[in-house]
C-alpha cells in the first residue's frame, strides 16, 4: 500500500524589510487560499489560511483464490492491506481536511482457463468487494466508486517472466507474443512442465486480485506571521537660542536664563 498525505504545517516569517513580508504574503494570496482568522500576537500581525487542493493517494492490492470471486481475508498479503484501509478510512472520516474525489475498484482474473468465464470472473470480483466495502464502512455511501474488470491476455506476463527463474525465456516470450490464440497459447505452455509449473505456482496467482485506489486531497493550513513596523517617533526640535536686548544676557529655552558674569560693568 502506498500513501502520501500532508500534515499541518505552519510556516514562521519574521522579516525586517516590508518588500519580504510583502513577497511572502503575495505567495500565500496567490494560492488557492480562504483566510481563516487574523490577529495581533506582540509585533506580528498573524493570518491562519487554509489552501486547496493537494492531490494524493492510496492504493490496496487485494489477492484471490482460483476461481474465486469472495475476498479471503486471510489468504496471504490481505490481512495487512485490509488492516491498512481500515486505518486510511479512519483517517478520511475523522479528518476534516482530507477529502475523497474518487475511488477506483477494478477486479482482475488470470489468463488461464476460458476467456469468457475470466471475464466475468474479474468483474464478479471488483463488484462484491465494493459490496464488502460498502458493509465495513458506512463512509463510503459519501463517495464517487468507479468499479471496472480486466481480464489479463498471456502477453501481460512478459514481465513477470523475465524475472522468473524460467531458463528458455526467449522462447516463452515468443509463445506469449504469438498470433496465435489465447487457448493455444495455453496449450503450448502446458506442454513445456518446468515452464508451466513456474506460471502456476509463481506468476499467476498475483494476476487474480482486485486493486483499490482512493483519489484525494489534503487541504493546508497555513500561518503566517508578518513582523508589523512600528512609527518612528518625531524627531526633537533643536533648542533655539535667542539674544535677550539686555546687555550679557542670553536664553536658552532648553536650560532656562544663562547670566554672563563675564562682564563686571554689565546692569542687572
Amino acid at each position: 500500500m502506498k500513501k502520501i498525505y500532508a500534515l499541518f504545517v505552519t510556516v514562521i516569517i519574521a522579516s525586517a524589510t516590508y518588500d519580504a513580508q510583502a513577497e511572502q504574503q503575495m505567495r500565500v494570496q496567490q494560492s488557492d487560499t480562504t483566510l481563516l482568522s487574523e490577529w495581533v500576537d506582540g509585533d506580528y500581525l498573524v493570518r491562519r489560511y487554509k489552501i486547496d487542493g493537494q492531490d494524493d493517494e492510496a492504493q490496496y492490492t487485494l489477492k484471490y483464490s482460483v476461481s474465486a470471486s469472495k475476498l479471503n481475508s486471510l489468504m496471504s498479503g490481505n490481512e495487512m492491506e485490509l488492516s491498512d484501509l481500515d486505518k486510511m478510512m479512519a483517517e478520511l472520516k475523522s479528518d476534516e481536511n482530507m477529502h475523497v474525489k474518487r475511488i477506483e475498484i477494478t477486479g482482475y482474473a488470470s489468463p488461464d482457463g476460458n476467456a469468457t468465464s475470466n471475464e466475468a470472473l474479474a468483474l464478479s470480483r471488483a463488484q462484491k468487494f465494493r459490496s464488502m466495502l460498502e458493509s465495513r464502512y458506512a463512509v463510503v455511501s459519501d463517495y464517487v466508486i468507479r468499479v471496472m474488470s480486466d481480464a489479463e491476455q498471456w502477453d501481460n506476463c512478459d514481465e513477470a517472466v523475465l524475472n522468473s527463474s524460467i531458463s528458455n525465456k526467449s522462447a516463452v516470450l515468443d509463445i506469449l507474443n504469438s498470433a496465435t490464440s489465447e487457448a493455444a497459447k495455453e496449450q503450448r505452455l502446458k506442454q513445456m512442465p518446468q515452464v508451466w509449473s513456474v506460471f502456476r505456482t509463481q506468476i499467476l496467482p498475483p494476476m487474480r486480485r482486485v486493486e483499490m485506489v482512493i483519489y484525494y486531497n489534503t487541504d493546508r493550513v497555513v500561518e503566517v506571521r508578518t513582523l508589523v513596523e512600528k512609527p518612528k517617533p518625531a524627531p526633537k526640535s533643536q533648542p533655539q537660542r535667542m539674544v535677550c536686548p539686555c546687555q550679557g544676557v542670553q536664553i536658552d529655552e532648553a536650560i532656562g536664563i544663562i547670566v554672563d558674569l563675564s562682564n563686571p560693568n554689565a546692569i542687572y
